[in-house]
């Protein structure tokens, strides 16, 4: 773990005392209130109640966004690190007939398709969530299009390997302050794969059940 999350940790303790205070604060005034016979509605234990749940409630939610729903911009270099690498596919035989990629639909409670490719010594499975099957003229279909790739690059790795490769991309976080705050500093923040084939006779389908 990157030295920089304690700031998340101690973001989190400070939420979680806050949260406590708070309680013990609205129950400790509660049962003064009982023991001295004050039944009756108190302005300013109100107002110090709402202050302090305001406070517990913005703190957490603060916390919540930076952890949990702050969503990565991976053109933001100064807070994550993009790595690529590219692999070239080796066929396997189903059936009787040489595939790079085996593809299998998932069912209506998971309609994610499910890859399955070939590399040197390897065998890789991963899902359309994280990764696209591109067979057309270019390398970079509109799904992969939507993360930064070195087109340059990418294009020099399909002249290579003949349209049969895979081009993978991991972002991490960088050891930021916000990053730490969040506790995700030298974390994946997210990875995508290209499965380039050159045409569709070489994708097998399995067919479904």
């Amino acid at each position: 773990m990157a030295a920089v999350n304690i700031l998340g940790i101690v973001l989190w303790l400070i939420v979680l005392g806050c949260i406590w205070f708070t309680l013990h604060s609205i129950r400790s005034r509660r049962l003064r209130r009982i023991v001295k016979h004050e039944q009756q509605f108190s302005g300013k234990d109100f107002t110090i109640s709402t202050l302090l749940v305001l406070v517990a409630v913005l703190l957490l939610g603060t916390a919540s966004y930076l952890t949990f729903f702050r969503d990565v911009n991976l053109e933001d270099t100064k807070a994550v690190s993009l790595k690529y690498n590219y692999e070239p596919l080796v066929m396997t035989q189903i059936n009787g007939k040489f595939y790079d990629v085996k593809v299998e639909n998932g069912n209506g409670k998971q309609p994610l398709q499910h890859y399955t490719y070939w590399v040197k010594g390897a065998r890789y499975q991963i899902t359309s969530a994280n990764a696209t099957v591109v067979a057309g003229p270019k390398p970079v279909d509109l799904t992969a299009a939507n993360y930064p790739w070195p087109h340059k690059e990418i294009a020099r790795q399909d002249k290579k390997y003949e349209q049969a490769f895979t081009a993978n991309l991991t972002a991490t976080y960088k050891s930021t302050w916000l990053n730490g705050l969040g506790l995700r500093a030298g974390r994946t923040a997210t990875h995508f794969t290209i499965i380039r084939v050159p045409n569709s006779s070489v994708i097998y389908l399995k067919p479904a059940k």
